[in-house]
């Protein structure tokens, strides 16, 4: 019974992990990769970005590229609309441009789809397929580090294959701040 409880919860455990390691890593994630800003956070953006990029079938600069000029257009919006004062808009769109994290944060998922000539639904496929493609490759180090077993290898694969995954935006796995949620005085 015991061995039991222990493998289900070593089950949940990894499946947990799988699937938010990406999202959690690219929110909280700065532009970077190894050696760069992000440490090793940054390292598992840069992971998740290159592979959203080759699901897109663009480059990871393309990418990047896209989602910080939608970052940059929603702050351009923020100030017209008079959400956001024009003396931040500088400033904001410095840190979209350093940070990853953030720039996907207030970008708008319709408008880097644009910017890459895909339509919303494109994009959100290939984020969903490159966010499992990463659980899978953890999955598959898991395995060969002898974490798991071939069986419980198989069955979080499944598992995975069944789950709702997120698409561009993470949902509630800490994105969300936007103009009008407070961050770092966002607002008037």
């Amino acid at each position: 019974m015991k061995d039991l409880l222990k493998r289900t919860s070593l089950v949940a455990v990894l499946a947990l992990t799988a699937l938010l390691a990406v999202s959690v890593a690219t929110a909280g994630a700065h532009r970077g990769g190894p050696g760069g800003k992000g440490g090793p956070r940054g390292a598992s953006a840069s992971a998740f970005v290159t592979e959203a990029a080759k699901q897109l079938e663009v480059t990871r600069a393309k990418l990047v590229d896209a989602i910080e000029k939608a970052a940059a257009t929603r702050i351009d919006e923020a100030v017209e609309d008079g959400d956001l004062e024009a003396a931040r808009a500088a400033d904001l769109k410095e840190e979209a441009a350093d940070n990853l994290r953030f720039a996907i944060d207030i970008s708008r998922t319709r408008t880097v789809a644009a910017n890459l000539g895909v339509t919303t639904a494109k994009l959100n496929t290939e984020f969903r397929d490159a966010r499992r493609a990463l659980a899978t490759a953890r999955i598959n180090d898991a395995l060969a580090d002898g974490d798991i077993d071939a069986d419980e290898a198989a069955e979080l694969k499944e598992e995975l294959a069944d789950a709702d995954v997120p698409g561009y935006k993470p949902g509630g796995f800490g994105f969300g701040g936007g103009f009008g949620h407070g961050h770092r005085g966002f607002g008037k």
